[in-house]
């Protein structure tokens, strides 16, 4: 679990967009497996996205007309996986997350904090290898956002799951394994 802290503007989220393949960097290359993400077409970009990272985002991006299973469902009925199965994952996945009871509940009817986890649960869906995560309490209480934060550590311990997280919360990120800190663009230093 590696965190990313620094002051707002410094580049922090245009980091974690361009190592997750949402924005083509200006210069320099993103390695991954020995493979240059973006050396490929918009069409393989997109596969690496979908085939090893999982966002999770301070403005959870939830959507607004489907409940909770169906939000989580959406990431693995896109790579092309059956209904039957991508429900069965997302039913896995928010029972996981403490959410059981709330999965026909649309985002409208959930806390914060329940939201957050359902979008926790969608960044983990399709398994992925390094789930990036940028404020993702930011939008919390601070004793949601801790339980939030402790969710994902017990998720990263559980499944072995890179977590990059971006946050301005000096306190969640010294319980990460790894911090580094940003200023202009540049890391600083690094615990």
């Amino acid at each position: 679990m590696l965190a990313i802290v620094g002051a707002s503007g410094v580049g922090k989220s245009t980091f974690l967009h361009v190592l997750g393949g949402l924005e083509r960097p200006d210069r320099g290359r993103v390695l991954y497996g020995g493979m240059d993400v973006y050396a490929q077409d918009d069409r393989g970009i997109a596969r690496f996205r979908n085939e090893h990272v999982g966002f999770v985002f301070q403005f959870h991006h939830l959507l607004p007309e489907f409940t909770a299973l169906e939000n989580v469902m959406m990431p693995a009925l896109v790579r092309g996986l059956g209904s039957d199965e991508a429900a069965e994952m997302a039913r896995s996945l928010l029972a996981d997350v403490g959410l059981s009871a709330r999965v026909q509940h649309r985002p409208g009817e959930l806390s914060g904090g329940e939201q957050q986890r359902v979008a926790v649960a969608r960044a983990l869906v399709l398994k992925p290898d390094v789930v990036l995560a940028d404020e993702p309490t930011g939008n919390l209480d601070a004793h949601t956002g801790e339980a939030v934060h402790e969710l994902l550590e017990k998720i990263n311990a559980e499944r072995s799951i890179t977590f990059v997280i971006v946050t301005h919360n000096d306190k969640l990120a010294l319980r990460s394994k790894r911090v580094c800190r940003m200023s202009e663009g540049a890391f600083l230093q690094e615990r």
